[in-house]
């Protein structure tokens, strides 16, 4: 009987010929899905907005001709010609061209209400799919270089030898930079070190950056900022970038990126090799550049078993090994003149569930679960120390819509525990931390000139207890020019021995943190105002003049015990640590030209009358980028960055310095050729002192205030 029923209804879908339309909307450039496009049919009251997959499904339209206007912000409007049935196609694919009026208009997802940057009222920026193709030209292992050349962010080596490098967020330590991989938390504690050193930038479409106390948005770890990694989505135009990168330096780098769906299923893979030998750029015997052998592969499957669900599982497993030191140890193994070497070898295996599912009137239903294991050994010599950190993060959020309010309310559950391998001559310094929180947002559009966005969460630490962390922004558009933000909120860190001080002693002889340490507060304002128009007829200005300032209460120090050097502790400072400061960013375009330039002051103080400022943080830092392109055929751009003076650990200042950098891009057909050059200055902290301290059998180290590589020129085929 129901096999009688449907064909029925079968056969008069057919005689009436009713079809079923599903449009897919991408990006014409990056053929990327777009997110929030609306579409709407004359002669029908049909339509919908495309969902996650940049898909709309249409349901039962009459055989006919028909004009589909499609719009979404950031991008021109479109009118499409459909006759139906549509003759050897199950679908419809229409690309958009990105409106040339609506520079820097994006969709972001870090607000967690996935709105317009320009209709945010926290500020966001976004470095997007054209900044990770110039990445993947200049540095295509990581995304270290990328986030250094970022305004009010510096990245700080913790190692001379190994090369390990931490990010910094308006001139706190690391440690306070909440890293995220799709909304997921995924590099804090002990994989904090390695973090940014280990995400290549070639399936990436955009990196979000809020600086800022930002505990209320997604917990702890985020004192200084968010920094969260939006990954490509599978188009129903399938991509494929293979490249291949060499440097002068003997690095080589090779990866390949793939995405593609259908209806039901969509797929990405990702999969990248570096190999770098040992180099002596100072010609003081000891490697700059270490060895260096690593991997990443990370698929991901997308299920869509209706028009409204998706389900996506990701998995990646990343090796890294790096031997630095004693250059001749390095080659040829330690002997008693060339003892030295350093290595640190670690393993990171993840999987991320996300299950989504769009409702009516644009409500969308979401649950996530994520694993992390991260496995480190560090040895420096005779010294060894390793452990396993476990991490995990579970969530369920609700979106809802409604008038002028959109509204995120949400439940997590985070588990962070590492285990010390143990060993006869340490002290284990476990930790097992578990954290629930709820938390609500709300964005009110109150009228076309204000939107407020209120949020509160409320986190449970079984260690350290409550966090109740209120948060408010208020956005004012005063024309279609210009824009003010005013906003604050507080934030938290729970203790660990993990920081930059630490990673450079390989945390040896630190003691276990102590049952009397409280964990890390902070309280923060940031304030902007922005202008998005034109300048004449043909050049387009944003310009934004933003100021921050924060402070952290109970910072952890570590100092040296009573009549010992030899171990070390962790306590509550009496005096909070501030930043204050502000930032000046100017972007200009015109046709095939556009010019950056972006300034940034921070004064960063610890309370200390002894040593009043925070260590390793430049009071300016000044950024130019200005190139010239012409879609599928070539692109120039060049470079220069401007480091203050800074203050070491001792209370020394450091010299200021200025790097530059070319880079020369050529389309021939389906290939790409990169020829890229940084450092044109060879500018090197050996040219104002020495790194590496005598002797040689058991060297000291001075603090890392500025590039250790000097000139480096890479060649790269895409």
């Amino acid at each position: 009987m129901k096999f009688i029923l449907g064909s029925l209804l079968l056969l008069a879908q057919t005689c009436l010929g009713q079809y079923q339309v599903i449009v897919h909307i991408i990006d014409s450039k990056s053929h990327q899905p777009i997110i929030g496009a609306s579409l709407l049919i004359n002669k029908s009251n049909k339509g919908g907005i495309s969902d996650s997959s940049g898909t709309i499904f249409i349901k039962t339209l009459p055989n006919n001709h028909y004009k589909f206007y499609i719009t979404c912000l950031g991008y021109e409007a479109k009118d499409v010609i459909v006759n139906l049935p549509i003759v050897n196609a199950d679908s419809l694919i229409v690309s958009l061209e990105p409106d040339q009026d609506e520079i820097e208009t994006v969709v972001v997802t870090s607000s967690r209400t996935n709105g317009s940057i320009k209709n945010t009222p926290i500020r966001i920026e976004v470095l997007n799919s054209e900044d990770m193709e110039e990445e993947t030209s200049q540095h295509p292992s990581n995304v270290a270089m990328m986030l250094s050349e970022a305004s009010g962010i510096q990245t700080q080596q913790t190692s001379a030898s190994s090369g390990n490098v931490q990010i910094r967020i308006l001139g706190l330590d690391g440690k306070y930079t909440q890293l995220l991989k799709d909304g997921f938390p995924m590099y804090s504690g002990f994989s904090n070190g390695l973090s940014i050193m280990q995400i290549p930038p070639l399936d990436l479409k955009q990196i979000e950056l809020i600086k800022g106390s930002a505990s209320s948005l997604y917990g702890g770890d985020a004192i200084a900022g968010i920094i969260n990694f939006v990954s490509k989505k599978p188009s129903i135009k399938p991509e494929w970038n293979f490249l291949i990168n060499q440097t002068n330096k003997q690095g080589t780098d090779m990866g390949s990126f793939y995405a593609a769906r259908n209806k039901h299923w969509g797929l990405t893979v990702m999969s990248t090799f570096n190999h770098q030998e040992p180099v002596d750029i100072h010609n003081d015997g000891f490697t700059v550049l270490p060895k260096t052998t690593g991997y990443t592969v990370d698929p991901k499957l997308f299920w869509y078993p209706t028009d409204s669900i998706s389900l996506s599982l990701a998995l990646n497993s990343t090796y890294d090994n790096r031997t630095g030191g004693d250059l001749y140890a390095v080659k040829n193994g330690p002997t008693a003149d060339h003892p030295y070497i350093e290595t640190s070898k670690s393993n990171r295996d993840y999987y991320q569930l996300q299950y989504e599912q769009h409702l009516p009137k644009g409500d969308l239903f979401t649950i996530r679960n994520s694993v992390s294991l991260f496995n480190r050994d560090i040895g420096i010599m005779n010294y060894n120390f390793s452990g396993q950190q476990t991490s995990t993060f579970s969530e369920v959020s609700y979106l809802n819509t409604y008038k002028s309010h959109k509204t995120v309310v949400g439940f997590n559950f985070i588990t962070d525990r590492f285990l010390e391998n143990k060993r006869t001559d340490s002290i284990l310094r476990n930790y097992n931390f578990s954290t629930t929180g709820v938390f609500i947002q709300d964005d009110w559009t109150l009228n076309k000139y204000f939107v407020l966005e209120t949020g509160i969460r409320n986190d449970y630490q079984n260690r350290y207890g409550n966090f109740f962390l209120p948060r408010v922004s208020l956005l004012y558009k005063a024309s279609n020019q210009w824009s003010y933000r005013l906003g604050g909120g507080l934030g938290y860190k729970s203790a660990t021995i993990f920081d930059a001080q630490t990673e450079e002693t390989a945390y040896q002889n630190v003691l276990p943190i102590g049952d009397s340490i409280k964990a890390e507060r902070s309280a923060g304002i940031n304030a902007d105002i922005t202008f998005n128009g034109d300048l004449g007829e043909e050049i387009k200005l944003i310009f934004n003049q933003s100021f921050f300032y924060t402070e952290v209460n109970n910072p952890l120090e570590l100092d040296s015990l009573k009549n010992s050097s030899t171990f070390y502790y962790f306590n509550n400072a009496p005096d909070s640590y501030t930043t204050r400061g502000f930032e000046t960013s100017v972007r200009l375009k015109q046709d095939d030209w556009s010019l950056f330039i972006g300034y940034t002051y921070i004064d960063a103080r610890t309370g200390n009358n002894v040593h009043p400022f925070i260590e390793l943080t430049p009071r300016n830092k000044l950024v130019f980028d200005l190139s010239k392109e012409e879609d599928n055929n070539y692109r120039i751009a060049a470079e220069a960055f401007y480091t203050g003076t800074q203050y070491l650990s001792d209370g020394t200042k450091t010299p200021d310095y200025w790097v530059a950098g070319l880079l020369l891009e050529k389309d021939i057909k389906r290939f790409s050729f990169v020829l890229n050059f940084e450092d044109l200055t060879d500018t090197r902290q050996t040219r104002f002192q020495p790194v590496v301290m005598p002797p040689i059998t058991n060297p000291g180290f001075r603090e890392i205030y500025a590039p250790l590589e000097g000139f480096m020129a890479n060649i790269r085929i895409i």
